[in-house]
């Protein structure tokens, strides 16, 4: 029979009385060690990455900011080296060189964490929101969780999402950092309606090419219908042909992709020459049952009496004999 001194010892218990836990069960960790913090990449210990879906439409990162993001666990390998590739396209071979370098490096883990690293360290000095590359991505992490209703949404937070898209997005494009303006390849691949509302603020020169450019990335068509309703209007007002066609172009591809158009944008095209991309385009791919009147005429040709007693015919159908 055990002592009272043994009764009321603590007994070993797991690994420490030299045999395993019941299966399913770990082990205690003894009563003065530390309990041990779950390594990076483990569920708790960062948040999960940050599509490069949502990334490219929400800020135009900077090299440090996407570097310093694949290495905090922000980015996958994988959308680390899309944003790299689209950053390297908005910039054009000089300034984006440190994007060029980065999806270079993408297919490898290794080469790619190291030169991140590079860039990370590299962005000392350069003052600017390059100094602290974390504040973006804080602002992205809200900004996504936000949006896909993972956190709540009171005035703090709306406060916070505010201060960090007038900071992170429209004071960018309102400097017209975040895309090349004197390339019209790199414009064609313009993702963020803000870059375009700022361009025409400063009346750059392409700034229909980024409309064209908006129509072709932009997975929402009531993002890209204002800005090239604007490019219309401008090229109407101040009698710009190229501008005024490459509004139609944008037009025509926003029908084709997104099979939609606006009452706004139907107005300003009825001003302009027919037999354009955008009258092509909208007969094509939306409902005719949206389309105007006067596209119905151009379309079906002929004069408009002659247009009205043929739809007369079709409506009234073949007449009984007798």
């Amino acid at each position: 029979m055990p002592s009272p001194d043994d009764a009321t010892a603590p007994q070993p218990r797991g690994e420490a009385a030299g045999a395993p836990p019941p299966d399913g069960v770990a082990a205690l960790p003894p009563p003065d060690e530390d309990l041990a913090v779950p390594p990076a990449g483990e569920p708790g210990s960062v948040p999960p990455p940050i599509p490069a879906e949502f990334v490219r439409y929400a800020v135009a990162l900077e090299a440090p900011e996407l570097a310093w993001g694949h290495l905090d666990g922000r980015l996958t390998a994988a959308d680390t080296r899309t944003l790299a590739f689209l950053r390297r396209c908005d910039l054009g071979p000089g300034p984006g060189e440190a994007f060029a370098r980065i999806h270079a490096r993408g297919a490898d883990p290794s080469p790619l964490a190291a030169v991140c690293r590079e860039i990370v360290d590299g962005r000392a000095g350069a003052g600017g929101d390059a100094a602290d590359p974390r504040r973006v991505w804080d602002h992205l992490e809200l900004s996504h969780r936000l949006s896909r209703g993972d956190a709540a949404g009171g005035e703090a937070s709306g406060r916070q999402l505010a201060a960090g898209r007038r900071e992170f997005l429209l004071s960018r494009a309102a400097s017209g950092r975040g895309m090349n303006w004197q390339d019209s390849s790199a414009l064609l691949g313009t993702d963020r309606p803000e870059e375009v509302d700022a361009a025409f603020e400063r009346g750059e020169e392409l700034v229909g090419v980024a409309v064209i450019g908006l129509a072709l990335t932009h997975p929402d068509a009531t993002a890209v219908l204002p800005r090239v309703a604007r490019a219309l209007d401008r090229a109407l007002a101040s009698s710009d042909p190229r501008l005024r066609h490459q509004g139609v172009v944008a037009l025509a591809h926003t029908a084709r992709l997104h099979r939609t158009v606006d009452r706004r944008c139907l107005d300003l095209l009825r001003r302009c020459p027919r037999g354009g991309e955008a009258d092509d385009d909208l007969w094509a791919y939306v409902p005719r049952r949206r389309l105007p009147w006067w596209l119905w005429r151009h379309r079906l040709g002929g004069p408009p009496r002659r247009w009205v007693r043929r739809i007369r015919r079709v409506l009234r159908g073949p007449r009984s004999g007798g």
